[in-house]
């Protein structure tokens, strides 16, 4: 069995809904959630219902961390992100420590390691590597998201090679759905907001028919916000993807709100939130101050026609996750895991705006790039859904549990960056073919 160490919903955080959908494609036999009190967590934690009371263990404070007294059978596998165990990291050393003075296996998932930082040799950030100094020695075996992160801890860390593993990110695989039944579902959620203007009403309408009639395009993306997924940028990119496209109408699209936890200060985002509020104009600039509910998600990503991920801080993106498995096209940074994961699909991805604006303008222009785009965000999603994802942990589980040499996982993927890097240039090639500019020559 595998015991996660996490934060767990109704508390608002990625991590927490992460640990969530991986236990969603496990039996019941096969895992339990070792969690924070619920009001240890998130200030607005909404109502604790839990229909699996016997899976669930709200049990861990910052303040003086320890585990059940009760654990079952099996491994403890912690869930790790800089802020969610507080300021500093005792609390999760010294839950680590329990546990292995209690004769568990450990391991541990770290979500947030950079391999692009300037702070450090290696590309993690300071802080990462006074933690891994720390954490390494006591674990069982760690793993990371991108290989990127593995080959700066291992590099950082050579000793520890053999028991970190690469990961990734598990992506959701929604049912099929056409756009047009997609943007009814987001465009009637969006009429039923009562904070919503008259005027606000009516545009979107507007914008509705404007987009079933093609003439408009809608970009964009959803989610907390935050100082490193500054939004602000997208409009940034509507604004140069029009000057690009100047015979259709750009729409850009966020849906967000601060996300609401102990450890984050509401006032360093309230800027933001102003500045959002301010480029709302019902027309060209929409935003609206909301969390969309999971079952909204799914549609919300397949309305538009092109999810847009441009962060200044970005190890990896759980939003991403949402959007592959919708099977929507998809563009981004070429920045630490949101730029591996879109070069391992086959996705265009850059390092300025403009360069990407460029992009998108040229999938959009050309229906066969575009259905490329779609088909390689489903490609991507079978691979690494969830459920695949999942069983990969329980692999790890049997290796240490029967003493047998740690899975190799998700560990070729330096080989399948290189394999996403000549996908790229056969789409280049495709291009010119076609008699299209030299699109993808800086792709890489």
């Amino acid at each position: 069995m595998v015991s996660f160490v996490s934060t767990f919903p109704p508390a608002m955080c990625g991590i927490g809904t992460y640990t969530k959908y991986l236990t969603d494609w496990m039996s019941e036999a096969q895992w339990n959630v070792i969690t924070f009190k619920p009001d240890e967590f998130s200030i607005d934690r909404g109502e604790w219902k839990n229909q699996r009371k016997d899976r669930i263990y709200p049990w861990i404070t910052l303040e003086d961390p320890s585990l059940p007294e009760e654990i079952p059978e099996g491994i403890l596998w912690f869930q790790h992100s800089f802020g969610m165990w507080g300021r500093v990291n005792t609390s999760f050393l010294k839950l680590i420590e329990e546990g292995k003075r209690r004769g568990r296996k450990v391991g541990a998932s770290f979500h947030t390691i950079h391999f692009q930082s300037n702070e450090t040799p290696w590309g993690m950030q300071e802080k990462e590597r006074e933690l891994l100094e720390e954490a390494l020695p006591l674990l069982d075996f760690a793993t990371v998201f991108t290989s990127g992160a593995r080959r700066a801890v291992i590099e950082t860390f050579p000793q520890y090679r053999d028991k970190v593993l690469v990961l990734r990110h598990g992506v959701h695989r929604y049912p099929v759905v056409s756009q047009e039944e997609a943007r009814e579902k987001l465009f009637s959620y969006l009429y039923q907001n009562p904070s919503l203007t008259l005027r606000d009403k009516t545009n979107l309408m507007k914008l509705k028919k404007f987009l079933s009639k093609k003439e408009a395009i809608l970009i964009g993306n959803y989610g907390f916000i935050t100082q490193d997924k500054d939004p602000i940028q997208l409009y940034e990119i509507g604004g140069l993807l029009q000057k690009r496209i100047p015979h259709q109408r750009v729409v850009t699209l966020f849906i967000g709100k601060i996300q609401e936890r102990k450890d984050k200060k509401r006032e360093v985002c309230l800027p933001i939130l102003e500045k959002l509020k301010a480029l709302h104009d019902g027309e060209t600039n929409l935003f609206y101050e909301d969390y969309l509910p999971e079952e909204i998600f799914p549609f919300a990503f397949r309305a538009l026609d092109v999810a847009v991920f441009w962060c200044s801080n970005a190890t990896q993106s759980g939003r991403m996750a949402h959007a592959q498995g919708t099977g929507v096209a998809i563009a981004g940074r070429d920045l630490e895991g949101i730029g591996e994961t879109l070069r391992l699909s086959g996705l265009p991805s850059s390092l300025t705006m403009e360069e990407l604006s460029e992009k998108i303008a040229e999938v959009l222009s050309e229906s066969r790039l575009r259905r490329e785009m779609e088909g390689k965000s489903k490609k991507y999603a079978l691979r690494f859904s969830f459920y695949n994802q999942a069983q990969k942990h329980l692999l790890v589980e049997k290796a240490l549990l029967m003493g047998d040499p740690l899975p190799l996982l998700d560990g070729e993927m330096e080989d399948d960056l290189h394999i996403g890097e000549i996908g790229f240039r056969r789409f280049e090639g495709f291009r010119r073919t076609r008699g299209g500019s030299d699109l993808y020559s800086q792709c890489r």
